[in-house]
């Protein structure tokens, strides 16, 4: 038995056996040996989820050992990873051939199987979440057998598995649609939340990316602009970058700390944005998405119909003021196009997400719940790696082509060997 945590510490499992395979044939092999023994598997990117997909107590595999581009076609500018590989890893040798992604988010340490199959995903009103930029997958079913699957041939089954959670098998590679590199020039700045709010929607049609942290319990955001630039890259220095790991990190977490024992949360907070200034750097995309985050945090994630945006938001301002919520950690509000991939969140809509998070040692649970009832009033989707306490009965409803889902993953997977007791629930036979 070994004890496994996820990121935010709010997960601990049991696996009896651990796996760090090294090619496809390995993995074969545990599959094989596991369905001999009526056992499950779960897979681990990078642990990065607040629920309970990569929790196990049988088997549990990891692709640490299979790391970095298999393959890279410039003219079609398509590259093949080995899907364990890291994001910042990936972005670095994609640049190495003068490529990279048309949007990422804004973490760089999940594994790309992890962040692509759970619609991990950006900020940009005219473009898509991370999955959408998949050209193909190699793909361990339940069986055992190696799938070679891309968008050209297989159409239907890419938009069934491209966000699928890892139910109907392990993605062992994934080809990737890829950009020439390019430069953002990033902008943030604090602002009162009611002008952030007012000069919203001209933010989202005026640029590139656009997203915004709204500060509750002192009602103020800070506004993140990126956009395309052909000027020369001015790249945060050392000392900058030091300077940021303890202003955003180390003072935010022993902010919160003293927030959390002495529920001074006004008061806290006007010292928090004293620190916020106007910043700007330019630095090439895949350098430029990522923020580096030590602080450890509880995290819920919906993803509603962007004509709902500024209602939703409303209505979590009066939901937090009636009930008195007080936490220093923003809430997230980004911008994602619609897609056709099956279960993600953004299935045939435009739309806009909420981030809600609160630091690790408050209780999370009652101001989750409350804003979660707002979500679904209004049709919202969970992250699928993002807390949220929805049931089949309840997801069902919000994605059209759940039953096919649901049949292609039983014909892939016939005795469940790569769902939990988590997964059963939501795909019971």
């Amino acid at each position: 038995m070994f004890l496994m945590k996820n990121w935010a510490k709010n997960l601990n499992f049991y696996p009896q056996n651990i796996y760090a395979p090294k090619s496809e044939q390995e993995i074969q092999e545990i599959v094989h040996h596991h369905l001999q023994e009526k056992k499950s598997i779960r897979m681990r990117g990078s642990a990065h989820s607040w629920t309970e997909l990569i929790s196990s107590d049988e088997g549990f595999i990891h692709l640490d050992d299979m790391q970095g581009l298999i393959s890279v076609d410039q003219e079609k500018k398509i590259v093949k990873a080995h899907a364990g590989t890291k994001l910042k890893r990936f972005g670095e040798e994609a640049f190495n051939h003068k490529l990279t992604l048309p949007n990422q988010g804004d973490v760089n340490h999940q594994s790309l199987a992890g962040a692509l199959s759970t619609g991990t995903h950006g900020t940009g009103v005219n473009l898509q979440s991370m999955a959408n930029q998949i050209h193909g997958i190699n793909l361990i079913n339940g069986m055992g057998d190696i799938l070679s699957l891309d968008q050209t041939k297989d159409p239907e089954l890419m938009n069934a598995l491209s966000v699928s959670l890892g139910s109907a098998g392990l993605i062992t590679q994934v080809s990737l649609k890829m950009t020439e590199a390019y430069k953002l020039k990033v902008e943030s700045f604090p602002e009162d939340m009611t002008l952030a709010l007012k000069e919203a929607k001209k933010r989202i049609q005026q640029n590139r990316h656009f997203e915004m942290f709204y500060f509750p319990v002192g009602q103020w955001s800070l506004v993140k602009l990126m956009n395309q630039t052909h000027e020369e890259a001015s790249p945060r220095s050392r000392l900058k970058k030091m300077s940021e790991m303890v202003l955003d990190n180390w003072l935010f977490e022993g902010m919160n700390i003293l927030a959390s024992k002495s529920k001074k949360y006004v008061e806290i907070d006007q010292l928090v944005r004293r620190f916020v200034g106007h910043d700007s750097f330019i630095d090439w995309s895949h350098r430029a998405f990522p923020t580096d985050r030590t602080v450890r945090f509880m995290e819920m994630e919906y993803n509603l119909p962007i004509d709902k945006f500024e209602e939703v938001f409303l209505e979590i301002q009066r939901c937090i003021e009636k009930n008195k919520f007080q936490t220093l950690f923003p809430i997230e509000i980004r911008f994602v196009k619609g897609d056709e991939l099956w279960l993600s969140p953004a299935y045939q809509r435009d739309s806009v997400y909420f981030a809600i998070h609160t630091y690790t040692s408050e209780n999370y649970r009652p101001y989750f719940e409350e804003i979660q009832k707002i979500f679904v009033r209004h049709a919202g989707r969970p992250h699928w790696g993002k807390w949220h306490s929805l049931t089949e009965k309840e997801l069902a409803p919000l994605y059209p082509r759940w039953d096919d889902f649901k049949k292609i993953r039983r014909e892939l997977d016939p005795d469940g060997i790569w769902l939990n007791s988590y997964l059963k629930t939501l795909f019971p036979s």
